[in-house]
């Protein structure tokens, strides 16, 4: 069954839904629309795995960047460290697809906070095998001349009970 709210921004495997998924609220401010437009854009960029598009899309300036990976124990709170990271993906990952469920943006002056729901997949280069599942996502942002730009990501996958 297609879900007319959602329109497809990255090909057919990245979706959300326009203006906003949570419809007892009024419509997104233009803030808000561009934040959950630097969210799409580095959705777009992860599943390309199109590492300048990604940097671009984060405040490499400031100090107290988290980015924290479900699959790693402890954040990476450098810029040099998220970097190398995003630049192993490529080697291992195959294929990224992911899927907007809902989203929710509040902007509090220069700063917007973002609580993101979707269902992910990743294909592993080498055995071919995949790991898929609902995820959750917190992420910030702050105002700057170019834009709103990352600081902080928390990635947290929903475990299946047995």
């Amino acid at each position: 069954m297609t879900d007319p709210a959602r329109v497809p921004i990255a090909g057919p495997s990245i979706t959300t839904r326009t203006p906003m998924t949570d419809t007892t609220r009024t419509l997104m401010t233009d803030d808000e629309t561009a934040v959950h437009a630097a969210c799409t854009a580095f959705a777009q960029a992860m599943q390309a795995m199109d590492l300048e598009a990604m940097k671009d899309l984060w405040d490499d300036g400031y100090e107290h960047l988290v980015y924290q990976p479900e699959e790693y124990e402890v954040a990476f709170m450098t810029w040099d460290a998220i970097v190398d990271y995003w630049r192993r993906i490529p080697g291992v990952v195959g294929r990224i697809e992911g899927r907007e469920i809902s989203s929710d943006v509040a902007v509090l002056g220069d700063v917007a906070l973002v609580y993101w729901r979707g269902h992910t997949t990743f294909e592993f280069k080498d055995s071919g095998e995949s790991l898929a599942g609902d995820s959750r996502l917190s992420a910030a942002l702050r105002r700057t001349d170019g834009g709103w730009r990352f600081i902080h990501w928390h990635e947290s996958r929903q475990l299946v009970g047995g």
